[in-house]
Protein backbone atom coordinates (compact mmCIF):
# COMPACT_ATOMS: atom_id res chain seq x y z
CA UNK A 1 0.00 0.00 0.00
CA UNK A 2 1.54 3.50 -1.24
CA UNK A 3 1.70 6.45 1.49
CA UNK A 4 2.39 9.77 1.34
CA UNK A 5 4.20 10.81 4.13
CA UNK A 6 2.83 14.91 4.68
CA UNK A 7 5.31 16.75 7.57
CA UNK A 8 4.08 20.11 8.84
CA UNK A 9 6.13 22.36 11.21
CA UNK A 10 3.71 24.42 13.41
CA UNK A 11 5.44 27.43 14.42
CA UNK A 12 3.48 28.43 18.00
CA UNK A 13 4.64 32.06 17.54
CA UNK A 14 3.37 33.78 20.46
CA UNK A 15 1.73 31.41 22.15
CA UNK A 16 2.30 30.15 25.15
CA UNK A 17 1.23 26.54 26.34
CA UNK A 18 1.91 26.66 29.86
CA UNK A 19 0.90 23.53 32.14
CA UNK A 20 -1.44 24.51 34.98
CA UNK A 21 0.36 24.17 38.61
CA UNK A 22 -0.33 21.31 39.95
CA UNK A 23 0.78 19.30 36.98
CA UNK A 24 4.44 18.38 36.75
CA UNK A 25 6.20 18.55 33.47
CA UNK A 26 6.10 15.92 30.77
CA UNK A 27 9.56 13.73 30.26
CA UNK A 28 11.49 15.15 27.23
CA UNK A 29 9.68 13.92 23.59
CA UNK A 30 10.96 11.49 21.33
CA UNK A 31 13.86 12.19 18.48
CA UNK A 32 12.93 14.33 16.01
CA UNK A 33 10.00 15.71 17.90
CA UNK A 34 9.81 18.67 20.06
CA UNK A 35 7.33 18.94 22.71
CA UNK A 36 4.77 21.67 22.56
CA UNK A 37 5.24 23.03 25.98
CA UNK A 38 8.10 24.89 24.33
CA UNK A 39 6.80 26.26 21.63
CA UNK A 40 7.43 24.35 18.56
CA UNK A 41 6.09 21.25 17.22
CA UNK A 42 6.42 18.76 14.38
CA UNK A 43 3.83 16.61 13.60
CA UNK A 44 2.99 14.32 10.78
CA UNK A 45 0.20 12.86 9.41
CA UNK A 46 -0.57 9.76 6.92
CA UNK A 47 -2.46 10.39 3.58
CA UNK A 48 -3.70 7.24 2.91
CA UNK A 49 -5.05 5.64 -0.54
CA UNK A 50 -6.39 2.92 1.14
CA UNK A 51 -7.97 2.74 4.18
CA UNK A 52 -6.89 -0.32 5.35
CA UNK A 53 -3.31 0.17 6.88
CA UNK A 54 -2.18 1.27 9.86
CA UNK A 55 0.37 4.18 11.36
CA UNK A 56 3.00 3.74 14.05
CA UNK A 57 4.51 5.84 16.40
CA UNK A 58 7.90 6.78 17.07
CA UNK A 59 9.34 4.25 19.04
CA UNK A 60 9.85 4.95 22.77
CA UNK A 61 11.85 4.40 25.56
CA UNK A 62 9.59 1.57 27.93
CA UNK A 63 11.99 2.42 31.16
CA UNK A 64 11.26 6.05 30.42
CA UNK A 65 7.91 5.52 31.02
CA UNK A 66 8.20 3.30 34.00
CA UNK A 67 10.34 6.12 35.59
CA UNK A 68 8.16 9.00 34.85
CA UNK A 69 4.28 7.74 35.91
CA UNK A 70 5.18 7.54 39.75
CA UNK A 71 2.24 7.37 41.87
CA UNK A 72 2.44 10.99 42.28
CA UNK A 73 1.81 11.20 38.70
CA UNK A 74 -0.45 8.68 38.14
CA UNK A 75 -2.64 10.39 41.16
CA UNK A 76 -2.40 13.70 39.09
CA UNK A 77 -3.72 12.15 36.06
CA UNK A 78 -6.47 13.35 34.09
CA UNK A 79 -9.20 11.14 31.91
CA UNK A 80 -8.93 11.41 27.86
CA UNK A 81 -11.92 13.59 26.44
CA UNK A 82 -14.33 11.48 26.24
CA UNK A 83 -15.84 11.28 22.51
CA UNK A 84 -19.62 11.57 21.91
CA UNK A 85 -21.53 9.27 20.11
CA UNK A 86 -23.70 9.78 17.36
CA UNK A 87 -26.98 9.63 17.94
CA UNK A 88 -28.58 6.20 17.25
CA UNK A 89 -32.18 5.69 14.90
CA UNK A 90 -32.45 2.28 15.78
CA UNK A 91 -34.46 0.44 18.13
CA UNK A 92 -34.35 -2.26 20.85
CA UNK A 93 -32.21 -1.82 23.12
CA UNK A 94 -31.77 -4.94 25.80
CA UNK A 95 -33.46 -4.52 28.98
CA UNK A 96 -33.69 -6.54 31.84
CA UNK A 97 -34.70 -6.32 35.37
CA UNK A 98 -31.21 -5.55 36.93
CA UNK A 99 -30.53 -5.50 40.92
CA UNK A 100 -30.56 -2.26 41.82
CA UNK A 101 -28.97 -0.37 44.84
CA UNK A 102 -28.95 -1.70 48.04
CA UNK A 103 -31.08 -0.60 50.64
CA UNK A 104 -29.88 0.98 54.37
CA UNK A 105 -30.30 -1.54 56.35
CA UNK A 106 -27.43 -3.94 54.65
CA UNK A 107 -28.78 -5.54 50.98
CA UNK A 108 -26.03 -4.83 48.69
CA UNK A 109 -23.90 -7.69 48.23
CA UNK A 110 -23.90 -8.78 44.06
CA UNK A 111 -23.42 -11.76 42.59
CA UNK A 112 -20.40 -11.39 40.12
CA UNK A 113 -20.84 -12.70 36.34
CA UNK A 114 -18.52 -14.60 35.46
CA UNK A 115 -16.37 -14.69 32.46
CA UNK A 116 -15.13 -17.98 31.13
CA UNK A 117 -11.49 -18.48 31.34
CA UNK A 118 -11.38 -19.63 27.51
CA UNK A 119 -9.90 -16.36 26.66
CA UNK A 120 -7.26 -16.16 29.54
CA UNK A 121 -5.96 -19.85 29.61
CA UNK A 122 -2.69 -17.98 29.94
CA UNK A 123 -2.91 -16.20 33.16
CA UNK A 124 -0.72 -17.51 35.79
CA UNK A 125 -2.61 -18.38 39.27
CA UNK A 126 -5.11 -20.67 37.27
CA UNK A 127 -8.66 -19.74 35.44
CA UNK A 128 -12.42 -19.24 35.61
CA UNK A 129 -14.73 -21.91 34.65
CA UNK A 130 -14.08 -22.75 31.00
CA UNK A 131 -17.09 -22.35 28.67
CA UNK A 132 -19.99 -20.88 31.09
CA UNK A 133 -20.29 -17.92 33.50
CA UNK A 134 -19.01 -18.02 36.98
CA UNK A 135 -20.63 -16.68 40.10
CA UNK A 136 -19.54 -15.67 43.20
CA UNK A 137 -20.89 -13.18 45.85
CA UNK A 138 -18.94 -10.44 47.04
CA UNK A 139 -18.91 -8.88 50.29
CA UNK A 140 -16.49 -6.99 52.52
CA UNK A 141 -16.62 -9.51 54.53
CA UNK A 142 -17.02 -12.98 52.57
CA UNK A 143 -14.57 -14.69 50.91
CA UNK A 144 -12.57 -13.65 47.59
CA UNK A 145 -14.47 -14.12 44.96
CA UNK A 146 -13.64 -17.43 42.70
CA UNK A 147 -11.39 -16.90 39.60
CA UNK A 148 -14.15 -17.14 37.39
CA UNK A 149 -16.21 -13.99 38.51
CA UNK A 150 -15.74 -10.70 37.30
CA UNK A 151 -16.96 -8.94 39.73
CA UNK A 152 -19.64 -8.43 42.82
CA UNK A 153 -20.79 -5.23 44.56
CA UNK A 154 -18.86 -4.59 47.65
CA UNK A 155 -20.91 -3.26 50.46
CA UNK A 156 -19.99 -0.03 52.37
CA UNK A 157 -20.15 0.30 56.26
CA UNK A 158 -20.33 4.05 57.04
CA UNK A 159 -19.33 5.22 60.35
CA UNK A 160 -22.19 4.12 62.30
CA UNK A 161 -22.41 0.46 61.32
CA UNK A 162 -25.13 0.58 58.53
CA UNK A 163 -24.29 -0.74 55.28
CA UNK A 164 -25.67 -0.15 51.83
CA UNK A 165 -24.59 -0.54 48.42
CA UNK A 166 -21.92 1.91 48.29
CA UNK A 167 -22.03 2.43 44.28
CA UNK A 168 -25.83 3.22 44.46
CA UNK A 169 -27.25 4.58 47.42
CA UNK A 170 -30.13 3.57 49.26
CA UNK A 171 -34.12 2.90 48.20
CA UNK A 172 -36.95 4.33 50.36
CA UNK A 173 -40.12 2.13 50.98
CA UNK A 174 -41.75 3.07 47.38
CA UNK A 175 -38.56 2.13 45.76
CA UNK A 176 -37.18 5.54 44.85
CA UNK A 177 -33.60 6.87 45.97
CA UNK A 178 -33.64 8.30 48.72
CA UNK A 179 -30.28 10.04 51.08
CA UNK A 180 -29.07 9.62 54.51
CA UNK A 181 -32.26 11.24 56.06
CA UNK A 182 -34.68 9.11 53.69
CA UNK A 183 -36.08 12.11 51.86
CA UNK A 184 -36.71 11.49 47.99
CA UNK A 185 -33.47 12.49 45.99
CA UNK A 186 -33.48 14.27 43.05
CA UNK A 187 -30.80 12.41 41.24
CA UNK A 188 -30.55 11.86 37.58
CA UNK A 189 -30.48 8.44 36.34
CA UNK A 190 -28.64 8.04 33.14
CA UNK A 191 -29.49 4.44 32.93
CA UNK A 192 -33.72 4.04 33.80
CA UNK A 193 -33.83 1.45 36.39
CA UNK A 194 -35.19 -0.81 33.69
CA UNK A 195 -32.58 -1.30 31.76
CA UNK A 196 -29.61 -1.45 34.71
CA UNK A 197 -28.62 -5.38 34.27
CA UNK A 198 -25.56 -4.98 36.44
CA UNK A 199 -26.23 -7.25 39.68
CA UNK A 200 -25.46 -4.31 42.31
CA UNK A 201 -25.51 -1.41 39.59
CA UNK A 202 -25.95 2.17 40.12
CA UNK A 203 -27.54 4.55 38.27
CA UNK A 204 -25.10 4.70 35.63
CA UNK A 205 -25.39 0.53 35.40
CA UNK A 206 -21.87 0.19 37.10
CA UNK A 207 -20.71 -1.91 39.75
CA UNK A 208 -17.59 -1.91 41.81
CA UNK A 209 -14.90 -5.12 41.00
CA UNK A 210 -14.37 -7.26 44.28
CA UNK A 211 -10.64 -6.75 45.72
CA UNK A 212 -8.27 -8.27 45.38
CA UNK A 213 -7.86 -7.25 41.62
CA UNK A 214 -5.89 -9.83 41.12
CA UNK A 215 -8.25 -12.71 41.66
CA UNK A 216 -10.15 -12.73 39.01
CA UNK A 217 -8.66 -12.92 35.20
CA UNK A 218 -10.56 -10.82 33.99
CA UNK A 219 -9.80 -8.14 36.79
CA UNK A 220 -5.89 -9.19 35.50
CA UNK A 221 -5.96 -8.62 32.31
CA UNK A 222 -7.68 -5.58 32.43
CA UNK A 223 -5.58 -2.30 33.74
CA UNK A 224 -5.06 1.56 33.46
CA UNK A 225 -3.75 2.92 30.72
CA UNK A 226 -1.14 6.43 31.63
CA UNK A 227 0.20 8.74 28.81
CA UNK A 228 1.04 11.95 28.01
CA UNK A 229 -1.31 13.59 25.77
CA UNK A 230 -0.46 15.38 22.70
CA UNK A 231 -0.84 18.83 24.14
CA UNK A 232 1.98 17.97 26.49
CA UNK A 233 -0.33 16.86 29.76
CA UNK A 234 -1.12 13.66 32.15
CA UNK A 235 -4.09 11.51 30.71
CA UNK A 236 -5.16 8.10 30.97
CA UNK A 237 -7.85 5.74 29.81
CA UNK A 238 -8.87 2.09 30.27
CA UNK A 239 -7.28 -0.67 28.53
CA UNK A 240 -6.50 -4.60 28.49
CA UNK A 241 -3.99 -7.08 27.42
CA UNK A 242 -4.79 -9.45 24.07
CA UNK A 243 -3.42 -12.29 22.61
CA UNK A 244 -0.29 -12.34 20.60
CA UNK A 245 2.36 -13.81 19.16
CA UNK A 246 4.73 -11.18 20.88
CA UNK A 247 2.31 -11.43 23.91
CA UNK A 248 3.31 -7.95 24.84
CA UNK A 249 0.06 -6.10 23.15
CA UNK A 250 -2.56 -3.95 25.16
CA UNK A 251 -5.86 -2.90 22.90
CA UNK A 252 -7.43 0.40 23.62
CA UNK A 253 -8.77 3.09 22.02
CA UNK A 254 -7.52 5.10 19.31
CA UNK A 255 -8.02 8.35 20.54
CA UNK A 256 -5.79 6.70 24.22
CA UNK A 257 -2.86 6.75 22.12
CA UNK A 258 -3.17 9.67 19.25
CA UNK A 259 -5.11 13.29 19.54
CA UNK A 260 -4.93 16.86 17.44
CA UNK A 261 -4.40 19.63 19.98
CA UNK A 262 -5.99 22.68 20.32
CA UNK A 263 -4.61 25.00 17.73
CA UNK A 264 -3.01 21.87 15.48
CA UNK A 265 -3.65 21.25 12.32
CA UNK A 266 -2.68 17.79 12.43
CA UNK A 267 -2.54 14.80 14.91
CA UNK A 268 0.55 13.68 17.61
CA UNK A 269 1.22 10.74 19.00
CA UNK A 270 0.57 10.62 22.79
CA UNK A 271 3.73 9.53 24.66
CA UNK A 272 5.33 7.80 27.57
CA UNK A 273 2.69 4.85 27.68
CA UNK A 274 2.67 3.07 31.26
CA UNK A 275 -0.21 0.50 31.53
CA UNK A 276 -0.62 -0.71 35.29
CA UNK A 277 -2.54 -4.07 35.17
CA UNK A 278 -5.04 -4.56 38.08
CA UNK A 279 -4.33 -1.22 38.86
CA UNK A 280 -5.65 -0.19 42.31
CA UNK A 281 -5.76 3.16 43.28
CA UNK A 282 -6.83 2.64 46.89
CA UNK A 283 -3.46 0.28 48.07
CA UNK A 284 -1.74 2.03 50.41
CA UNK A 285 1.53 0.43 48.80
CA UNK A 286 3.30 -0.03 45.43
CA UNK A 287 3.31 -3.54 44.98
CA UNK A 288 -1.08 -2.61 46.15
CA UNK A 289 -1.32 -0.66 43.67
CA UNK A 290 0.49 -2.30 40.89
CA UNK A 291 0.86 -5.64 41.75
CA UNK A 292 1.99 -6.84 38.41
CA UNK A 293 4.07 -4.02 37.83
CA UNK A 294 4.27 -1.07 35.88
CA UNK A 295 4.73 -2.04 31.64
CA UNK A 296 6.53 0.81 29.47
CA UNK A 297 5.30 1.60 26.12
CA UNK A 298 7.65 0.87 23.45
CA UNK A 299 5.28 1.55 20.27
CA UNK A 300 1.42 2.23 19.59
CA UNK A 301 -0.52 1.76 16.27
CA UNK A 302 -3.89 2.89 15.03
CA UNK A 303 -5.59 2.46 11.90
CA UNK A 304 -4.92 4.80 9.02
CA UNK A 305 -8.71 5.56 8.74
CA UNK A 306 -8.52 7.25 12.26
CA UNK A 307 -6.94 11.05 12.04
CA UNK A 308 -7.91 12.11 15.48
CA UNK A 309 -10.09 14.74 14.29
CA UNK A 310 -12.98 15.36 16.58
CA UNK A 311 -16.90 14.31 15.61
CA UNK A 312 -16.92 11.78 12.82
CA UNK A 313 -13.00 10.22 13.96
CA UNK A 314 -14.88 9.51 16.96
CA UNK A 315 -17.58 7.89 15.16
CA UNK A 316 -15.95 5.92 12.99
CA UNK A 317 -14.90 2.02 13.12
CA UNK A 318 -11.04 2.82 13.62
CA UNK A 319 -11.33 4.22 17.19
CA UNK A 320 -8.90 1.42 18.20
CA UNK A 321 -5.35 0.75 18.84
CA UNK A 322 -2.50 -1.49 19.96
CA UNK A 323 0.45 -0.46 22.28
CA UNK A 324 3.44 -2.59 22.50
CA UNK A 325 4.89 -2.47 25.92
CA UNK A 326 8.43 -3.24 27.15
CA UNK A 327 9.32 -6.91 28.52
CA UNK A 328 9.85 -7.03 32.81
CA UNK A 329 11.65 -10.33 33.30
CA UNK A 330 9.08 -12.19 30.71
CA UNK A 331 6.43 -11.01 29.08
CA UNK A 332 2.90 -9.15 30.10
CA UNK A 333 0.75 -12.01 29.09
CA UNK A 334 2.94 -14.38 30.88
CA UNK A 335 2.17 -12.53 33.60
CA UNK A 336 -1.66 -11.49 33.54
CA UNK A 337 -3.23 -13.56 30.86
CA UNK A 338 -4.88 -11.78 27.78
CA UNK A 339 -8.77 -11.71 26.13
CA UNK A 340 -8.71 -13.70 23.01
CA UNK A 341 -10.07 -11.02 20.38
CA UNK A 342 -13.33 -12.21 18.38
CA UNK A 343 -13.26 -11.23 14.91
CA UNK A 344 -17.11 -9.49 13.83
CA UNK A 345 -18.66 -6.26 12.63
CA UNK A 346 -20.99 -5.56 15.94
CA UNK A 347 -24.38 -7.16 16.09
CA UNK A 348 -26.05 -8.84 19.62
CA UNK A 349 -23.79 -9.72 22.34
CA UNK A 350 -24.27 -10.04 26.32
CA UNK A 351 -20.83 -8.16 27.72
CA UNK A 352 -19.43 -7.54 30.49
CA UNK A 353 -17.03 -4.47 30.54
CA UNK A 354 -14.14 -3.48 33.09
CA UNK A 355 -12.48 -0.01 33.13
CA UNK A 356 -11.41 2.60 35.28
CA UNK A 357 -13.51 5.94 34.69
CA UNK A 358 -13.60 8.79 36.91
CA UNK A 359 -11.21 11.81 37.78
CA UNK A 360 -9.75 11.94 41.30
CA UNK A 361 -11.94 14.44 43.65
CA UNK A 362 -15.10 13.91 41.50
CA UNK A 363 -18.51 12.08 41.93
CA UNK A 364 -19.92 9.48 41.26
CA UNK A 365 -16.18 8.16 40.39
CA UNK A 366 -13.01 9.25 40.78
CA UNK A 367 -10.58 6.69 38.76
CA UNK A 368 -9.03 4.84 41.45
CA UNK A 369 -11.48 1.91 41.24
CA UNK A 370 -11.79 -0.94 39.12
CA UNK A 371 -15.35 -0.76 37.78
CA UNK A 372 -17.77 -3.20 35.73
CA UNK A 373 -20.73 -3.55 33.82
CA UNK A 374 -23.21 -6.12 32.34
CA UNK A 375 -25.28 -5.25 29.02
CA UNK A 376 -26.48 -6.16 25.97
CA UNK A 377 -25.68 -4.46 22.97
CA UNK A 378 -26.71 -4.39 19.13
CA UNK A 379 -25.31 -3.08 15.84
CA UNK A 380 -24.54 1.28 16.34
CA UNK A 381 -24.20 3.51 13.50
CA UNK A 382 -20.70 4.27 11.90
CA UNK A 383 -18.59 5.46 9.37
CA UNK A 384 -17.69 1.97 7.73
CA UNK A 385 -17.90 -0.36 4.55
CA UNK A 386 -19.60 -3.33 5.50
CA UNK A 387 -22.99 -3.95 7.59
CA UNK A 388 -22.34 -7.48 8.92
CA UNK A 389 -19.20 -9.72 9.34
CA UNK A 390 -20.83 -11.59 6.04
CA UNK A 391 -20.57 -8.71 3.92
CA UNK A 392 -17.19 -7.74 5.29
CA UNK A 393 -15.62 -10.93 4.69
CA UNK A 394 -17.13 -10.29 0.69
CA UNK A 395 -16.15 -6.82 0.80
CA UNK A 396 -19.86 -5.74 0.16
CA UNK A 397 -20.19 -1.93 0.42
CA UNK A 398 -22.60 -0.23 3.37
CA UNK A 399 -23.26 2.39 5.69
CA UNK A 400 -22.88 0.96 8.94
CA UNK A 401 -20.60 -1.99 10.24
CA UNK A 402 -17.89 -2.28 13.12
CA UNK A 403 -19.71 -0.95 16.04
CA UNK A 404 -21.44 -1.86 19.00
CA UNK A 405 -24.05 0.08 21.13
CA UNK A 406 -25.59 -0.26 24.59
CA UNK A 407 -27.72 0.89 26.57
CA UNK A 408 -27.53 -0.17 30.02
CA UNK A 409 -23.99 0.96 30.78
CA UNK A 410 -23.11 4.80 30.56
CA UNK A 411 -19.54 5.75 29.72
CA UNK A 412 -17.64 8.34 31.47
CA UNK A 413 -14.43 9.47 31.50
CA UNK A 414 -11.89 7.28 32.00
CA UNK A 415 -13.51 4.14 30.81
CA UNK A 416 -12.51 5.22 27.11
CA UNK A 417 -10.48 1.96 26.06
CA UNK A 418 -11.91 -0.91 28.25
CA UNK A 419 -12.48 -4.53 27.04
CA UNK A 420 -15.83 -5.87 26.10
CA UNK A 421 -15.96 -9.44 26.88
CA UNK A 422 -18.55 -12.03 25.82
CA UNK A 423 -20.17 -13.17 28.87
CA UNK A 424 -19.72 -16.94 29.39
CA UNK A 425 -16.55 -17.34 26.73
CA UNK A 426 -14.23 -14.86 27.61
CA UNK A 427 -13.76 -13.70 24.01
CA UNK A 428 -13.12 -9.82 23.07
CA UNK A 429 -15.80 -8.27 21.09
CA UNK A 430 -15.47 -4.48 21.42
CA UNK A 431 -12.77 -1.77 22.50
CA UNK A 432 -15.01 1.14 24.40
CA UNK A 433 -15.27 4.26 22.28
CA UNK A 434 -17.60 6.80 22.84
CA UNK A 435 -21.10 7.44 24.67
CA UNK A 436 -23.06 10.60 25.92
CA UNK A 437 -21.58 13.27 27.94
CA UNK A 438 -20.85 12.49 32.44
CA UNK A 439 -24.35 12.87 33.56
CA UNK A 440 -26.62 13.04 30.43
CA UNK A 441 -29.94 11.31 30.78
CA UNK A 442 -30.58 8.18 29.32
CA UNK A 443 -27.42 7.33 28.97
CA UNK A 444 -25.47 4.88 26.45
CA UNK A 445 -21.80 3.42 25.28
CA UNK A 446 -20.34 2.22 22.07
CA UNK A 447 -17.95 0.35 21.40
CA UNK A 448 -15.99 -0.37 18.20
CA UNK A 449 -15.77 -3.79 17.03
CA UNK A 450 -12.63 -6.27 16.90
CA UNK A 451 -13.09 -5.51 13.04
CA UNK A 452 -11.39 -6.25 10.08
CA UNK A 453 -10.77 -2.51 9.13
CA UNK A 454 -9.68 -0.92 12.16
CA UNK A 455 -8.68 -3.96 14.41
CA UNK A 456 -7.18 -6.00 11.60
CA UNK A 457 -5.51 -3.49 10.03
CA UNK A 458 -3.72 -2.41 13.26
CA UNK A 459 -2.52 -5.93 14.58
CA UNK A 460 -1.26 -6.65 11.17
CA UNK A 461 1.44 -4.09 11.79
CA UNK A 462 1.67 -4.41 15.66
CA UNK A 463 2.04 -8.76 15.58
CA UNK A 464 3.89 -9.26 12.47
CA UNK A 465 4.45 -12.96 13.52
CA UNK A 466 0.45 -13.68 14.56
CA UNK A 467 -1.37 -15.85 12.60
CA UNK A 468 -4.75 -14.33 12.61
CA UNK A 469 -8.32 -15.59 11.08
CA UNK A 470 -6.49 -18.66 9.35
CA UNK A 471 -9.68 -20.51 8.80
CA UNK A 472 -9.18 -23.89 6.41
CA UNK A 473 -11.94 -26.57 5.71
CA UNK A 474 -11.63 -30.38 4.97
CA UNK A 475 -14.41 -32.67 3.50
CA UNK A 476 -14.67 -35.94 4.66
CA UNK A 477 -17.10 -38.99 3.28
CA UNK A 478 -17.64 -42.70 3.19
CA UNK A 479 -14.13 -44.81 2.59
CA UNK A 480 -16.25 -46.68 -0.43
CA UNK A 481 -18.36 -46.06 -3.08
CA UNK A 482 -22.37 -45.10 -2.87
CA UNK A 483 -24.92 -46.79 -3.95
CA UNK A 484 -27.42 -44.85 -6.73
CA UNK A 485 -30.59 -44.49 -5.44
CA UNK A 486 -29.64 -44.07 -1.70
CA UNK A 487 -27.74 -41.84 0.84
CA UNK A 488 -24.84 -40.73 2.07
CA UNK A 489 -23.41 -38.51 4.45
CA UNK A 490 -19.91 -36.10 4.19
CA UNK A 491 -18.98 -34.18 7.13
CA UNK A 492 -17.29 -30.46 6.41
CA UNK A 493 -14.71 -29.33 8.91
CA UNK A 494 -14.01 -26.02 9.69
CA UNK A 495 -10.77 -24.81 11.50
CA UNK A 496 -9.33 -21.88 13.00
CA UNK A 497 -5.84 -21.58 13.41
CA UNK A 498 -3.58 -18.63 15.62
CA UNK A 499 -4.48 -16.11 18.05
CA UNK A 500 -8.33 -15.29 16.77
CA UNK A 501 -11.60 -16.07 16.99
CA UNK A 502 -14.15 -15.25 14.41
CA UNK A 503 -17.92 -14.56 14.21
CA UNK A 504 -20.36 -15.12 11.71
CA UNK A 505 -18.07 -17.16 9.07
CA UNK A 506 -20.13 -18.20 5.83
CA UNK A 507 -19.48 -21.98 4.73
CA UNK A 508 -20.77 -22.96 1.17
CA UNK A 509 -21.80 -26.86 -0.05
CA UNK A 510 -22.02 -26.93 -3.82
CA UNK A 511 -23.18 -30.36 -4.92
CA UNK A 512 -22.61 -31.91 -8.99
CA UNK A 513 -25.59 -32.88 -10.75
CA UNK A 514 -26.55 -36.54 -9.85
CA UNK A 515 -27.03 -35.46 -6.22
CA UNK A 516 -29.42 -33.73 -4.08
CA UNK A 517 -29.33 -31.61 -0.54
CA UNK A 518 -31.11 -33.93 1.80
CA UNK A 519 -30.18 -32.11 5.20
CA UNK A 520 -27.46 -30.11 6.68
CA UNK A 521 -26.75 -29.58 10.10
CA UNK A 522 -23.65 -28.10 12.52
CA UNK A 523 -24.35 -24.66 11.69
CA UNK A 524 -27.42 -21.99 10.35
CA UNK A 525 -28.05 -23.32 6.79
CA UNK A 526 -29.97 -22.05 3.54
CA UNK A 527 -30.18 -24.73 1.60
CA UNK A 528 -31.44 -24.95 -1.90
CA UNK A 529 -31.45 -28.22 -4.37
CA UNK A 530 -27.48 -28.55 -5.04
CA UNK A 531 -26.03 -25.46 -2.60
CA UNK A 532 -26.31 -24.56 0.96
CA UNK A 533 -25.30 -21.37 2.12
CA UNK A 534 -24.27 -21.88 5.93
CA UNK A 535 -23.03 -19.34 8.67
CA UNK A 536 -20.84 -20.44 11.86
CA UNK A 537 -21.66 -18.14 14.97
CA UNK A 538 -18.60 -18.60 16.47
CA UNK A 539 -15.13 -20.42 15.51
CA UNK A 540 -12.32 -20.84 18.19
CA UNK A 541 -8.70 -21.84 17.71
CA UNK A 542 -8.69 -25.13 18.10
CA UNK A 543 -11.86 -26.16 18.09
CA UNK A 544 -13.29 -27.16 15.08
CA UNK A 545 -16.88 -26.89 13.64
CA UNK A 546 -18.48 -30.01 11.82
CA UNK A 547 -20.92 -29.51 9.35
CA UNK A 548 -22.73 -32.66 8.57
CA UNK A 549 -24.48 -32.76 5.05
CA UNK A 550 -27.16 -35.57 4.11
CA UNK A 551 -27.00 -36.37 0.34
CA UNK A 552 -29.11 -37.76 -2.15
CA UNK A 553 -27.63 -39.82 -4.86
CA UNK A 554 -29.87 -40.15 -8.14
CA UNK A 555 -30.78 -43.53 -9.65
CA UNK A 556 -28.59 -42.40 -12.93
CA UNK A 557 -25.78 -40.71 -10.67
CA UNK A 558 -22.42 -40.37 -13.13
CA UNK A 559 -19.90 -42.45 -12.01
CA UNK A 560 -17.86 -39.36 -9.79
CA UNK A 561 -19.81 -36.82 -7.85
CA UNK A 562 -17.42 -33.93 -6.71
CA UNK A 563 -18.62 -32.48 -3.46
CA UNK A 564 -17.31 -28.82 -2.87
CA UNK A 565 -17.15 -27.27 0.31
CA UNK A 566 -15.68 -23.69 0.74
CA UNK A 567 -15.05 -21.25 4.15
CA UNK A 568 -14.00 -17.59 3.57
CA UNK A 569 -11.82 -15.66 5.51
CA UNK A 570 -10.67 -11.65 5.43
CA UNK A 571 -7.25 -10.43 4.42
CA UNK A 572 -5.80 -11.69 7.41
CA UNK A 573 -5.63 -15.21 6.43
CA UNK A 574 -1.93 -15.88 5.23
CA UNK A 575 -2.98 -18.65 2.94
CA UNK A 576 -6.40 -19.26 1.68
CA UNK A 577 -5.23 -21.72 -0.45
CA UNK A 578 -6.71 -24.53 2.29
CA UNK A 579 -10.14 -22.64 2.11
CA UNK A 580 -12.24 -24.87 -0.59
CA UNK A 581 -12.03 -28.71 -0.03
CA UNK A 582 -13.36 -31.44 -2.88
CA UNK A 583 -14.66 -34.78 -1.84
CA UNK A 584 -14.82 -37.14 -5.10
CA UNK A 585 -17.33 -39.91 -4.46
CA UNK A 586 -17.47 -42.97 -6.43
CA UNK A 587 -21.11 -44.05 -6.98
CA UNK A 588 -21.62 -48.09 -7.83
CA UNK A 589 -25.25 -50.23 -8.35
Amino acid sequence: MQKTLVTTLTALAGVTLALPAAADPPPAAPAGRTSPVTGAAQTSSIVRQDSWGAAASPVMRPGRAVRYWTAGKQAKAKAAELPASMPSTSTGAGTGTGTGAGTGTGIGAGTGTGIGAEAVTDAAGGAGAAGGASTGTATNAGPVAGAGAVAGAEVATDAGGSQGAEAGGGQDATGEESDDSGAAAQRQRSVPASRRITPGGDTNGYARVRRPYTAAPASRISGRLFFVNAAGNGDSCSASVVRSASRLLVVTAAHCVYGVPAGAAAGRWHTNFAFVPAYDGRGATVRQREPYGRWGGRRAWKPDGYTGMPGGDWNSIYDVALVEVGRRDGTLQDAVGAFTPLLNQGGRHTIATIGYPGLLGRKPYDGRDQLWCLARTRQALGIAHADTMLAARSAAPAAKAGRLETFNCHLYKGHSGAAWVVKGTGDLVGVLSAGKEDGEADGNSVANAINIDGYGAIVKRADPRGVYDALSVSLSGPGRPVRRGGTVSVTATVTMRGLMAAAQVPVSLTLPPGAALASVSGATCKSGHREAACTIGTIHPGRPVRLTARLRVASDAPRRLPVTARVTSTRLDPTQRDNTSVLRLTTTG
